[in-house]
């Protein structure tokens, strides 16, 4: 009887271990399908407070207007920049349309939402002459001098908007008046000034980057444990631009990683050295520098002035970058433990192998009493 309990308990322990394997793969599925649900969850959350450019771009055209009526029309429910010049000289409308095109649509939108919504025109001289159908025309010539009182070309003015067919230009009319020598430069700061925002490239700041750069240089030359903060800052920088190929984003990424990586290398006071020696350099040869050589200059001192001109940070600032330090963290491990975790393939030929051994369970066998008590014999 003793050897009957035995063999029974011997089945009852092999039907056991057939079965066992089950459970911890079930715990290993179970486990990394959590950790692909928190890799998921993270990854969104990282897409929504990711850092982001502070605009983007749209174009916009400069309109063709010929007479008083296109005058008139244009100025009746917008305001209107004029540009006024003779049919061969060109350039200075050419310069301020092509600005105008890569102005970002945000700096339009926020001055239409704040009632200064503002046409770009251009008005091109032309004499009295005769047609090809052989009628004679005015030109618009007379009515450039007279009614818009303008005595030279090209000529730059601003016309505020209401006008009807009987407004007086006078009333609506502000001229641009600037040196003998034409600077553009001038020009567009009385753009600036009478429309309420600047043309051109835009230039990038991403703003949580600027915070952690605040952050950075708050730390000074330091040593030890700040100097320990100051790493982990970068590399949450570094680590928040790696994956990054849009632009504007990856470029201005590479400004900012160089700028922490000379930080390093050179000290706190590295940025605020070159918005010098940059400043320098454009002031000096403004004049002669190209307009995409003079955006990539405004877009360096933009990125150097976050680091040279800190801003004072609050405990919001520094709630956010704590915040983005645990997703990135949370993200680098759960991509480790993904790894790490055995796919459900090996856990799958796992399973066929311990079926192949624990196919069929060990059943005891009765041993009668003859059989017994020959063997004690």
């Amino acid at each position: 009887q003793t050897q009957i309990k035995n063999n029974h308990t011997l089945s009852f322990v092999a039907i056991m271990i057939a079965s066992a394997p089950a459970h911890p793969m079930r715990c290993r599925q179970r486990f990394r399908s959590f950790v692909i649900a928190s890799l998921a969850i993270i990854v969104v959350s990282l897409v929504a407070s990711a850092p982001t450019a502070s605009a983007g771009t749209i174009h916009k055209k400069c309109i063709e207007l010929k007479e008083d009526y296109d005058v008139r029309n244009a100025a009746r429910d917008s305001n209107v920049f004029l540009i006024v010049h003779e049919s061969d000289n060109k350039e200075a409308r050419e310069h301020i349309c092509k600005k105008l095109e890569s102005t970002p649509n945000k700096r339009l939108t926020e001055a239409s939402e704040k009632g200064k919504d503002v046409v770009f025109a251009y008005l091109e001289i032309s004499d009295p002459h005769e047609d090809h159908n052989g009628d004679w025309q005015e030109g618009n010539k007379n009515f450039a001098k007279t009614s818009l009182d303008l005595k030279s070309f090209p000529s730059f003015l601003f016309l505020s908007k209401g006008m009807d067919g009987f407004s007086k230009y006078s009333s609506h009319v502000t001229h641009y008046k600037g040196s003998d020598s034409l600077e553009l430069s001038d020009v567009e700061d009385f753009i600036e000034k009478k429309v309420g925002f600047k043309l051109g490239n835009d230039v990038f700041n991403i703003v949580f980057f600027d915070t952690i750069a605040s952050r950075f240089v708050s730390y000074g030359d330091a040593t030890g444990l700040d100097r320990y903060k100051q790493h982990f800052l970068a590399l949450l920088v570094r680590f928040s631009t790696l994956f990054s190929y849009k632009e504007p984003f990856s470029s201005i990424g590479k400004l900012y990683n160089r700028a922490f990586a000379m930080s390093f290398e050179h000290g706190m006071g590295y940025s605020e050295k070159q918005v010098k020696k940059l400043q320098k350099r454009l002031d000096s040869n403004k004049k002669d520098i190209s307009e995409d050589k003079l955006h990539e200059f405004q877009q360096k001192l933009a990125i150097l002035k976050a680091f040279a001109e800190p801003k004072e940070l609050t405990s919001k600032d520094d709630k956010q970058i704590f915040i983005h330090a645990m997703l990135h963290m949370g993200l680098l491990f759960a991509t480790i433990l993904l790894f790490i975790v055995p796919s459900d393939d090996s856990e799958a030929e796992e399973k066929e192998g311990e079926e192949v051994i624990n196919a069929e369970p060990v059943i005891a066998k009765s041993v009668d009493g003859d059989n017994s008590t020959k063997k004690t014999e």
